[in-house]
């Protein structure tokens, strides 16, 4: 695989298909709502086959040397990737980003990989599996006085 051929790291979102993609009926007492739609989108979610290009991309790594880090998704498409401010008016459609902070403007898929990108370089600067919240902490800056 020719991601991990070229790249030493590569950092992807961690994502759980399992509870993505699970049913929206309800029950007989509380029906869900928009089925339809839900199972429409849960069979695009299992079509792509996420779940198994990352396990071919972890066996691939290990064959190749590369590291495959999984970072936290939440609030990835919605933190602006230069002044790191969390705001979900800052995603203005599916396909652009426009933040209210800084006004800086991005695609909203380039603005959420780098910001996966900087995850993925701070869980391995702290020397965790970004299993949990690490211990580790990188020391802090020290400022000149």
């Amino acid at each position: 695989m020719q991601l991990v051929r070229n790249h030493e790291q590569v950092a992807v979102e961690d994502l759980h298909t399992r509870t993505m993609t699970a049913s929206a009926k309800g029950t007989v007492a509380a029906p869900g709502r928009n089925v339809r739609q839900k199972a429409g989108l849960n069979r695009a979610i299992l079509g792509k086959g996420w779940g198994r290009f990352l396990l071919r991309l972890e066996h691939s790594a290990r064959y190749h040397g590369a590291t495959v880090v999984k970072v936290n998704p939440a609030y990835t498409s919605q933190r602006c990737s230069r002044c790191n401010l969390v705001d979900a008016d800052s995603r203005k459609s599916q396909a652009e980003f426009a933040c209210t902070g800084c006004g800086h403007r991005d695609n909203a898929d380039v603005n959420a990989a780098k910001n996966v990108l900087a995850a993925g370089l701070a869980v391995t600067g702290r020397g965790d599996l970004a299993d949990r919240r690490s211990a580790k902490r990188q020391p802090p800056e020290r400022r000149a006085a």
